[in-house]
């Protein structure tokens, strides 16, 4: 199987009629229409916890939502989640898009640092998420993102609140007053961003657990907005313009238990 890319993401979406670039997805594609398979991978880091799985923490609801984005798009999300290691750059360079997500503090060294800023260089994309619950005050892992490891891997980059009329909002569903919030500390979607090109999105709200059981705990409409925000993100970040290829090659691929 070659590697999925961002432009051949671009190019077959393109070829099928769909975009995030000023024009709907196509609704509820038959399965003929799809391209290739693009896989979704989970970021493996250490954390300041005595949990060595934090970084996998409710692992349902990447499932739920990789099938939200086959019922509602004709993007080619791959069934299943893989795991992408930040202490090996060639790990990292197989997948377009990273989700991270975790309890706990992040605790990034140096050659790990470098790793995901030469991955997010070559054109990957990664979206980092808080996962809050009674562990810490709410926003530990976004104020470690924002504040530590995002300004020690990118200097000379921004990383900003996004505008409500970011194209993120409005790509495919419609988010008037930015990311929906389920719980934690609210600071709104954050975005790096180097040369005009977003490289990364970093966020307190927890939408994650929105998609792992968001009707039982935040009720059906907040289930349904997290869903739809994480379309908003995936769908965003795979057709952004100015994005380089990312995937080198999928050979030893860990698929996540």
């Amino acid at each position: 199987m070659n590697p999925m890319t961002r432009q051949r993401f671009i190019a077959l979406l393109a070829a099928g009629g769909a975009t995030c670039l000023g024009r709907p997805f196509s609704l509820l594609a038959a399965e003929n229409t799809r391209g290739p398979a693009s896989p979704w991978a989970r970021l493996r880091y250490s954390s300041l916890g005595r949990d060595a799985d934090d970084w996998g923490v409710e692992p349902a609801g990447d499932l739920n939502l990789i099938r939200a984005i086959r019922a509602q798009s004709s993007a080619n999300v791959t069934e299943e989640w893989f795991v992408a290691d930040v202490a090996r750059l060639d790990s990292m360079t197989q997948f377009p898009f990273l989700f991270m997500h975790g309890n706990y503090t992040p605790m990034l060294t140096d050659p790990q640092r470098a790793n995901l800023r030469e991955y997010l260089l070559r054109g990957g994309f990664l979206f980092a998420e808080d996962c809050v619950n009674d562990r810490g005050r709410g926003d530990d892992f976004f104020r470690r993102m924002a504040e530590v490891e995002f300004p020690k891997m990118f200097p000379e980059a921004k990383l900003e609140r996004l505008p409500y009329d970011h194209p993120v909002f409005h790509c495919f569903h419609d988010f008037k007053r930015g990311i929906p919030h389920m719980q934690g500390v609210e600071h709104g979607l954050h975005g790096l961003t180097i040369n005009g090109r977003l490289l990364a999105l970093l966020s307190p709200s927890d939408i994650h657990c929105g998609w792992a059981n968001g009707e039982k705990w935040f009720g059906r409409g907040k289930q349904v907005q997290a869903f739809q925000m994480g379309i908003n993100i995936y769908l965003y970040a795979m057709t952004q313009v100015g994005a380089a290829p990312a995937a080198q090659s999928v050979a030893g691929r860990t698929a996540a238990k």
